[in-house]
């Protein structure tokens, strides 16, 4: 088992430097019918036959994906990311991508979940993933740490250093834009004595409190006030880290749409809030290419436009590149003062042999202050879904996932949580978002929910 993080603060230079894969893969993506023609004979044909009936029209890229209301047996994005050299291009006007707001998705915050996480962990890990270097995060006794400024407002970004008894820094944190911090003293090897240094970027001096046996024991929630006024979030670097393997395929293009449009969503609902936005793509080793990394940019448009030049193909196998997605992306040149989200969006783990170098990067990115929020997608491996829980909940993301109310793409696994509402994938993404800019959590409306599973209480699950 993965037990001690630290290891995640020996990346040096080395292991976070990848080289760039160019693509070969210069497909053209097409869409529409064969229409084949026959020339006329060159002598005079005997009697005609019946005339034929007259050929079907050719469907909208729209229709050909979705077929009948309710119908999956259609709902396939594959039909139109590649079709036959002979096909009849669309018109230059047609939309050859679904529209948005499509896909249903759902959310489960282990963060709000302590105890359950736990109880999954245990029992995961009893299984046949027992066998794997899988992290196990403690996170029943957690001790909460809560910054404020001198009239009490959330103070985000706040310096937050773990020291260990003999005066050595352990690792460094960021506070979020609800002003806190989570430490987890079973797996950060934390004992009585470690001290944790707070101060924010604006001032000097900060507070410094030492935790004790009792701290340790029982986990607790402790609850600081620095002496200024904190900072307002003003900006959002949103990094998606996309999964471009064959096993997407079913649903790539309506992941496309959603995510292109969930940009202009969060435009339009925080027009005061400046946004960086970045992607990486990835596959797998002895694919076309491993990574593809798009910097981040304030140019929105930009980053549509190459968002939709993704196709899905490739991997072969289950297991795909995540570790040099993530890695890669903590190269990406975040800012300080922004909020940090790393939007992971996959059906698949690493490889066995790559889930270390993988953890790691999450780690990593917990002290840069980084929120993983991983969604899964389609058939959604184990060991994925256990992997990305872990990411969701040392970083203080959530887990979200696609479900199938949509009738879209492959059947997508269940999730081995205790409760969730079923609403829109965009509208989910968004609000996800918000509560990270915010710091305060944004449920949806009654009228948006599909469906409810548990008891659910706004994100935490009453489990009898």
């Amino acid at each position: 088992m993965i037990c001690n993080w630290k290891k995640a603060l020996l990346i040096g230079t080395a292991a976070l430097t990848l080289a760039a894969c160019e693509s070969t893969d210069t497909s053209p993506i097409t869409t529409g019918e064969d229409i084949s023609e026959t020339n006329a004979p060159d002598s005079a044909p005997p009697p005609p036959p019946p005339p034929p009936p007259s050929p079907a029209p050719v469907a909208s890229s729209e229709s050909a994906v979705l077929g009948a209301k309710g119908s999956r047996s259609l709902g396939r994005a594959s039909d139109i990311i590649s079709s036959p050299k002979t096909s009849k291009p669309a018109p230059p006007d047609a939309d050859p991508y679904p529209q948005a707001g499509q896909l249903t998705a759902a959310d489960y915050d282990d963060v709000l979940n302590p105890e359950l996480y736990q109880a999954y962990l245990s029992k995961t890990l009893q299984g046949s993933l027992g066998k794997k270097d899988l992290p196990f995060v403690d996170a029943k006794k957690r001790v909460t740490i809560k910054v404020s400024d001198r009239l009490g407002k959330p103070m985000p970004f706040a310096s937050v250093d773990v020291i260990d008894a003999d005066g050595n820094m352990m690792f460094p944190q960021r506070t979020s834009a609800n002003g806190t911090v989570y430490l987890y003293p079973a797996f950060d090897a934390i004992s009585a004595g470690t001290t944790v240094s707070i101060k924010s970027d604006t001032q000097d001096r900060g507070r410094t409190l030492t935790l004790t046996d009792q701290h340790i024991k029982n986990g607790t929630t402790i609850e600081l006030k620095l002496n200024n006024d904190a900072a307002k979030v003003t900006k959002l670097d949103l990094l998606l880290t996309l999964d471009a393997t064959g096993s997407m395929s079913d649903e790539m293009n309506f992941l496309k749409a959603e995510l292109t449009g969930i940009m202009d969503r969060v435009r339009q609902g925080s027009p005061g809030l400046d946004i960086h936005v970045g992607l990486i793509v990835y596959r797998d080793t002895g694919d076309s290419y491993v990574i593809r990394e798009f910097p981040f940019t304030d140019d929105i448009d930009t980053f549509k436009e190459s968002l939709s030049a993704q196709s899905a193909q490739g991997g072969g196998d289950m297991p795909e590149a995540m570790q040099d997605a993530m890695t890669a992306g903590l190269k990406f040149d975040w800012r300080d003062d922004a909020v940090k989200v790393n939007m992971l969006v996959a059906d698949a783990p690493p490889h066995d042999t790559d889930i270390t170098e993988t953890w790691d990067s999450a780690l990593y990115s917990r002290s840069r202050g980084i929120h993983i929020v991983p969604l899964a997608a389609s058939g959604i491996d184990p060991t994925a879904e256990f992997l990305m829980r872990a990411m969701g909940q040392i970083t203080g993301g959530r887990y979200l996932f696609l479900t199938d109310d949509s009738g879209i793409g492959n059947p997508h696994a269940e999730p081995t949580v205790d409760c969730y509402v079923v609403t829109r994938l965009d509208g989910l993404v968004e609000r996800v978002l918000k509560s990270l800019v915010t710091g305060t959590r944004v449920e949806p409306d009654g009228d948006n929910v599909i469906r409810t599973v548990g008891d659910y209480r706004a994100g935490v699950c009453k489990v009898e």
